[in-house]
């Protein structure tokens, strides 16, 4: 069975609020959302991922570890030869980015 949206987007809700709970500090400059309005802006909701880190205003540690959990929760798919990686957003990374952008 599909998972709602709003299902979707309540789950990367609480597991937000549980890493900060836990005293888990945001990352500098940028958030996972952000990265996702982000690939949600791009061409064809892809970007390159140098390009998507310079965008971030994220340290490098904290973007590769918000990357790698955007990609283990179905947000983002990553891919490409070494130094030409792509991030590319999923459905599920789309419908995220649509409840949680501008209305």
């Amino acid at each position: 069975m599909e998972r709602s949206k709003a299902d979707s987007f309540t789950a990367y809700l609480e597991e937000k609020q549980r890493l900060e709970r836990r005293g888990a500090t945001p990352a500098a400059g940028g958030t996972a959302l952000s990265l996702v309005a982000a690939l949600a802006a791009a061409p064809a909701t892809r970007m390159a991922v140098a390009d998507l880190h310079a965008a971030s205003g994220m340290s490098i540690l904290d973007f590769a570890e918000t990357l790698k959990r955007l990609a283990d929760s179905g947000y983002l798919t990553l891919g490409g030869a070494s130094g030409q990686e792509e991030a590319r957003l999923t459905a599920l990374g789309a419908d995220v980015a649509s409840l949680a952008g501008p209305r």
